[in-house]
């Protein structure tokens, strides 16, 4: 009989886990930028985070605040994952899995919502 248990995703404690999983979120972050871009674009939408709404309005704050402070978070965390003990790895891992699994759900949402514009245009 087949044991079931705990995803092997979920499960990797490694630190190289670790690093893909930060990576798989800084594209996630750069995917919900870019499409809350081009759905603002579009007039039909609106930023629905207040804390968000001046960011996007300014590329210069919009690139710093999901481009290069992501991206200087991340090679920090990096330098940290190698003198890691696996219990901080685990609990890197648990967060950045965290976060993936937001974002994953927000670009669901522009995909919806993308797919609302392709309907309304028709």
């Amino acid at each position: 009989m087949k044991k079931i248990g705990v995803p092997a995703v979920v499960r990797d404690d490694t630190a190289l886990g670790a690093k893909k999983r930060l990576f798989l979120l800084f594209a996630l972050n750069l995917s919900d930028w870019i499409c809350t871009l081009s759905l603002l674009e579009t007039g039909l939408f609106k930023e629905a985070n207040p804390l968000m709404r001046s960011v996007i309005e300014s590329v210069a704050l919009g690139f710093f605040v999901k481009v290069a402070l992501p991206l200087a978070l991340i090679i920090f965390a990096l330098t940290k994952l190698k003198g890691a003990d696996s219990r901080q790895i685990l609990v890197s891992n648990n967060i950045a899995l965290f976060g993936v699994a937001v974002y994953f759900v927000l670009n669901l949402y522009h995909i919806m919502c993308f797919t609302l514009v392709n309907m309304i245009r028709m």
